[in-house]
């Protein structure tokens, strides 16, 4: 029987799930589990790293489940990095490489997307043509969904260019404020304690030598983002400045994709994603509130997972070719 295949590649995991076509019913809300690996971002872990973790998720899988190779006829891969066109293009070749390597139906439809697209795409509710989804993980951006399927981004420059209201950039404000808190320019803070052991540092002197000589990659400092959500349950001032400066922050993402499209207004459903949504109630509260106050949308909960975006994707590419006529039917 024929499957299809959905990637949801971030920067830091990446999930793939399997669907069975004859049973799949995109009105239902699904509650498949996917396999879990580590990041696919060609930009930071390289094309060569991608295209190993890949193979390795998709072989693994259809071994576990017992898929022959061949019933594979789709597979949409919701890739970071990949909203620049070449970008997307050698991605997709080196998809089609996999797919030849493992013997999948020689028939399959490959199709790239980028993760923000098939987030989007697992968020919105089967009733809502438009729609706008806001992320904030160890990076942050935004994108949304006019009703014609018009396509608007904000956001997603990157930690050194933006990020606001991710977790690298409170990882980064809770680093700061620590100094800051040091040289009495700012007050006192419980961050200051938990950053020093969390780093196993000795004093404040050396977040110095830490940040410029120790940090090898955001996601470092992004997980300094639960010491700040900790803080801010023992109700520390600072943390909680920070939290809330970073909901107000991915206001902006919001406001800033209304400016770009007349078509997204008050009504147009919000949601959000990724780890500082979910561990953190004051940057989703302040978040909510903000759209609210500024009429900027109405937040509604994700319907679905960024990995049944994927799959969805997987599976509209199916039928629009089945409407073709193009072959592509599991052997």
């Amino acid at each position: 029987m024929p499957y299809v295949i959905g990637i949801d590649g971030g920067g830091t995991k990446t999930i793939c799930a399997f669907q069975e076509v004859e049973s799949y019913d995109p009105l239902a809300k699904p509650h498949r589990e996917g396999d879990v690996g580590e990041g696919t971002n060609p930009l930071t872990v390289g094309i060569e790293m991608m295209r190993a973790r890949l193979h390795h998720l998709i072989h693994h899988g259809l071994r576990a489940r017992g898929i022959h190779p061949g019933e594979v006829i789709g597979i949409c891969a919701g890739i970071a990095g990949t909203r620049v066109e070449a970008n997307r293009l050698s991605v997709l070749r080196e998809l089609e490489q996999i797919g030849h390597h493992l013997h999948v139906n020689e028939n399959t439809i490959y199709t790239v997307k980028s993760d923000l697209y098939v987030a989007l795409q697992g968020a919105l509710h089967p009733k809502d043509e438009a729609g706008v989804l806001v992320i904030s993980g160890t990076g942050s951006n935004a994108i949304g969904m006019s009703e014609d399927g018009q396509l608007f981004y904000n956001g997603g420059w990157g930690h050194l260019l933006g990020d606001e209201g991710s977790g690298y950039a409170i990882g980064l404000q809770a680093l700061n404020a620590v100094c800051k808190a040091y040289d009495h320019r700012e007050l006192p803070t419980l961050l200051t304690g938990m950053i020093l052991a969390t780093l196993k540092l000795a004093s404040e002197q050396e977040l110095i030598h830490y940040i410029y000589r120790d940090v090898k990659n955001k996601n470092e400092i992004a997980s300094l983002a639960k010491l700040v959500i900790e803080a801010s349950v023992e109700s520390d001032p600072v943390a909680l400045k920070i939290l809330n400066d970073a909901g107000d922050k991915l206001v902006d993402l919001v406001r800033g994709l209304r400016s770009k499209s007349a078509s997204l207004d008050e009504a147009t459903p919000v949601m959000v994603a990724g780890s500082i949504f979910t561990y953190s109630d004051i940057v989703k509260n302040r978040f909510i509130a903000g759209l609210d106050v500024h009429k900027l949308g109405r937040y509604q909960a994700s319907f679905a997972e960024p990995v049944d975006g994927a799959v969805q994707a997987a599976m509209e590419t199916i039928s629009e070719h089945t409407v073709k006529g193009d072959k592509v039917d599991g052997r």
